[in-house]
């Protein structure tokens, strides 16, 4: 039970910090409030989390649940979420001196993903909100 609220809530939370902008301008009364989720070390705390939780998920060990299939789209979206926010948190500390094999990786995933961060946000939302409401579905 508490694996499934972690799931639930770090699909959703991991989904605001990655569409932030879009969120911010869509939403006027709530943007003065999530000014903590621009904050580095939150998004890399909680992109850690993501990658954690998404993989512990991947494969249930708990009665009852198809194995694999069980939560495999918070799983995933877990997994790719957390990458994305730390590859973001590593460029964004990008090292004057000289530049290191993981701000290079961290510089290209963030070339390929950065027009999709609002899609990928609002598609990990509504993944985090349909797994609460519909915990026993497969996929889901």
């Amino acid at each position: 039970m508490f694996l499934y609220l972690l799931t639930v809530l770090t699909c959703i939370l991991m989904g605001h910090a990655l569409a932030r902008e879009f969120v911010g301008s869509r939403f006027k009364r709530f943007s003065g409030r999530t000014g903590f989720v621009n904050n580095g070390p939150y998004r890399m705390i909680l992109g850690v989390l993501c990658v954690l939780i998404g993989l512990i998920n991947l494969f249930p060990v708990r009665a009852g649940e198809i194995a694999v299939l069980g939560n495999l789209l918070p799983s995933l979206t877990g997994i790719v979420g957390g990458v994305l926010l730390l590859s973001e948190y590593a460029r964004s500390r990008k090292s004057t001196e000289k530049k290191d094999k993981i701000s290079e990786i961290a510089e290209e995933v963030e070339k390929i993903s950065s027009p999709y961060l609002n899609i990928f946000g609002i598609g990990s939302i509504i993944i985090g909100v349909l797994h609460a409401v519909f915990p026993k579905v497969p996929l889901l």
